[in-house]
C-alpha cells in the first residue's frame, strides 16, 4: 500500500512539475508581453521567462504520455535515464513534432539499424517534398498572405477571401512540409514516426478534419485528456443530475441518451478550450484553433438526425458523390474561417478582415484585379511586365510558379487517397523515377524561395 501510494505521488509530482515549467515558460510570456507592451520595463526575471525554448509543449507532451503510461502499465519503464532523454529530446520533432507515444515507438527507436539504401532513399525522396511544401509554395503564400491581413480595407472584397484561403493553404503546405521532412530524416535513419497529416482538406466534417489534422495532437488530447475527464466523479454527477432532470420530463430511455450526449459536450468544450490555450495565451487561438472548432462539432452532430430525415425525405442519397464534394466544400469553407482568427493579430482584427471580405465597411477595393493589373502592366512594358510586383505582393511569374506548384500539391494529395505515392514512383521504370525525382529537386533548387526577404528556416508551428 505504501508503495502505490509513493508510486502515485511521485506519478502527480511529475506531472505537476512537467506542467508548471510549460505554464510558467510559455504562458507567462504572453501576459508580460502584455505589460512589455504598455511601456513596463523587463526585469531581468522576466526577460529569462520570455525566452521560452522552440517547441517546449511537443516534448512536455511526450514525456507527460510516457509518464501516464508507465503509471497505467500499459508501457514499461524505462531505467535508462540517457535513453528516456534520447527519446525525449529526440531532435527532430522538438520543433513542432510529431507527438511521440513511448510505447508505439520505443521498440524500434531504440532498436539496431543496419543501412538500408531503400529507407534512406525513401527518407531522402520524402524529405525533398517537404521542401518542396515549404520553400515553394509557403513561403510564396505567406507574401500573399502577409499583404492582405496588414491591409483588409484596400484588399477588401475576393481579395480578403482569397487571402485567407491563401492561409489554409500555407498553413498546410508549411506545417505537413516541416512533418515530411522530419519524417523522411527519421526514416534514412531506419525508424518510421507517426504520421500528422492525412489529406485534411478531403474531410466530410469538422471532427473527420481533426482525424485528418495534426493527428498526434489530437490523439494525445483524446487519451490523455478527454477519456480521463469523461471517467472523473464531476462529469459522472453532472451527467446523473442531467438524466434526473430529464427523466422527469418522461421518457427514461430518451433522458439517458440526451444527458450523456449534453454532459459530453460540456467536456468537449473544456477539451477544445484548452487545445485553443495550446496554441497559445491569445483569445485569436482560443477562437480559431479551439471553441469554434467545438460549434462546428456540437452543430455538426446536433443536427445530423435532422438532415438524415430530409434526405429521406427527398429521396437523395446521403453517400451520393455530390452531397459528399458539397460536404467536403463546406468542411473546407468553416476550416477557412476558423483561420481568419488563427491568422489575425486580435479578435477584432479577424472581425474587421471578415467584414472587408463581406464589403462592410468598406467603399470599394482599391486593389486592382489580378488579370486587369497584368494587362495595363504588359501595355506599358510588354513581356518584362511578368517580373513586375502584382497587386498582391508577388511578380507574376511568382503567381505562375505558385498556381502551377498548388496544382501538383493537389494531384499528389487526390493521389494519396488511393495509393502510397512514393512506392507508385519506386514501381517504375528507373529512368522515369530518376526524371520525377530530379525534376523535382532542381525545381525546389530554382523556384525555392530563400535569402533574403524570405526565412526559410522558420515555420508557424515551431512557435507552439
Amino acid at each position: 500500500m505504501a508503495s502505490d501510494k509513493h508510486k502515485k505521488a511521485s506519478f502527480i509530482a511529475g506531472i505537476v512539475l512537467l506542467l508548471l515549467v510549460l505554464i510558467s515558460l510559455k504562458y507567462m510570456k504572453f501576459i508580460w508581453s502584455g505589460s512589455l507592451a504598455e511601456g513596463v520595463s523587463p526585469s531581468p526575471f522576466v526577460s529569462v521567462m520570455l525566452l521560452v525554448p522552440l517547441g517546449l509543449s511537443y516534448y512536455t507532451f511526450t514525456l507527460i504520455g510516457y509518464m501516464v503510461d508507465v503509471y497505467n502499465g500499459i508501457a514499461k519503464v524505462q531505467m535508462n535515464f540517457f535513453k528516456l532523454l534520447t527519446f525525449g529530446m529526440y531532435a527532430p520533432v522538438l520543433v513542432s513534432g510529431p507527438i511521440l507515444q513511448y510505447r508505439e515507438i520505443s521498440g524500434d527507436f531504440f532498436a539496431e539499424h543496419n543501412f538500408d539504401l531503400r529507407q534512406i532513399t525513401f527518407g531522402m525522396q520524402r524529405m525533398l517534398w517537404g521542401f518542396f511544401k515549404k520553400l515553394v509554395i509557403a513561403e510564396r503564400l505567406g507574401v500573399m498572405v502577409s499583404t492582405v491581413y496588414d491591409d483588409p480595407v484596400t484588399y477588401s472584397g475576393g481579395y480578403v477571401w482569397l487571402g485567407i484561403l491563401c492561409f489554409t493553404i500555407q498553413l498546410y503546405s508549411d506545417f505537413s512540409g516541416l512533418m515530411d521532412i522530419v519524417l523522411g530524416i527519421s526514416q534514412c535513419l531506419g525508424f518510421k514516426l507517426p504520421e500528422n497529416f492525412n489529406t485534411p482538406f478531403f474531410a466530410k466534417t469538422v471532427a473527420e478534419y481533426w482525424r485528418r489534422w495534426h493527428i498526434t495532437l489530437g490523439v494525445w488530447f483524446k487519451e490523455y485528456l478527454f477519456y480521463p475527464i469523461l471517467r472523473t466523479s464531476l462529469h459522472r454527477n453532472i451527467q446523473n443530475k442531467l438524466k434526473a432532470a430529464y427523466a422527469k420530463k418522461g421518457d427514461e430511455k430518451k433522458a439517458k441518451k440526451r444527458s450523456k450526449q449534453i454532459s459530453t459536450y460540456i467536456a468537449m468544450f473544456v477539451l477544445w478550450l484548452i487545445i485553443g490555450l495550446w496554441h497559445g495565451g491569445n483569445m485569436t487561438f482560443v477562437i480559431g484553433s479551439g471553441l469554434l472548432h467545438w460549434f462546428y462539432i456540437v452543430m455538426e452532430e446536433v443536427l445530423e438526425p435532422v438532415f438524415k430525415k430530409l434526405w429521406e425525405k427527398i429521396k437523395v442519397n446521403p453517400d451520393g458523390k455530390v452531397l459528399n464534394a458539397l460536404r467536403i466544400l463546406r468542411t473546407f469553407i468553416l476550416v477557412n474561417i476558423g483561420n481568419a482568427f488563427f491568422r489575425a493579430p486580435s479578435v477584432g482584427a479577424a472581425f474587421k478582415l471578415l467584414g472587408c471580405g463581406l464589403g462592410i465597411g468598406t467603399s470599394g477595393s482599391t486593389a486592382e484585379g489580378l488579370i486587369g493589373s497584368f494587362v495595363t502592366a504588359v501595355s506599358s512594358n510588354g513581356i518584362r511586365a511578368v517580373q513586375e510586383i502584382g497587386p498582391l505582393g508577388l511578380t507574376y511569374t511568382d503567381m505562375v510558379v505558385l498556381a502551377f506548384s498548388i496544382l501538383i500539391l493537389l494531384i499528389v494529395d487526390i493521389m494519396k487517397t488511393k495509393t502510397d505515392v512514393r512506392k507508385s514512383i519506386a514501381a517504375q521504370p528507373i529512368v522515369i523515377r530518376y526524371i520525377i525525382w530530379l525534376a523535382l529537386l532542381f525545381y525546389v533548387i530554382l523556384m525555392g524561395q530563400y535569402g533574403p526577404g524570405y526565412d526559410a528556416a522558420a515555420f508557424i508551428y515551431q512557435g507552439f
